[in-house]
């Protein structure tokens, strides 16, 4: 059975998977968009690094080339909670992104076109609590995005995502006592 907290993480996640896709993003859905980097795994598809594979929240590719560059893609973290994201999180974001852009299958070396398709991972870590002092300051050494989804500006898109997720969770639960409010 799955929580309301976690549901509302699900939701939070479908909610900017759209966002990058109306922001000019192809989402990364499935292993077969791209079979060397991209695998299945139990929870969700895994972009493989160096070292370990990592899964993402939602995984979006530019479609605007980027001149001079290699094609830029986007791995998001969302993190909905009530506490404020912190360090631990930045770190592993910082490791993550490294380990992803390091990538360079060795099983597959012999077998691999020249030129080989490569690709410049970005990641961005999304917070519905905002950012400790310390993670902040560490994402801006080491260049990570952090949206701070906690401002103002944003109460909208949380409020349709909390609203979405109570409602499923209506359907999926059970039947509490009263129904949802309608709106």
């Amino acid at each position: 059975m799955i929580s309301l907290e976690q549901l509302r993480g699900y939701v939070l996640e479908e909610v900017l998977a759209r966002l990058l896709y109306e922001s000019g993003y192809r989402l990364l859905v499935s292993e077969a968009q791209d079979p060397e980097a991209l695998k299945r795994g139990a929870h969700g598809l895994l972009v493989r690094g160096r070292g370990t594979d990592h899964q993402a929240d939602v995984l979006g590719e530019l479609t605007l080339p980027v001149p001079f560059s290699l094609p830029l893609r986007i791995f998001v973290e969302a993190k909905y909670r009530d506490t404020k994201t912190g360090l631990v999180d930045a770190r592993n974001a910082h490791g993550v992104i490294h380990d992803v852009n390091e990538h360079h299958s060795t099983a597959l070396a012999g077998s691999r076109t020249i030129p080989m398709r490569r690709y410049h991972y970005r990641y961005a870590l999304f917070s519905t609590s905002g950012f400790t002092k310390p993670a902040q300051q560490y994402a801006l050494a080491q260049q990570l995005s952090l949206v701070d989804l906690s401002n103002g500006g944003f109460s909208g898109l949380l409020d349709a995502a909390d609203d979405a997720a109570n409602k499923l969770s209506f359907f999926k639960v059970g039947f509490p006592k009263s129904p949802p409010a309608q709106g």
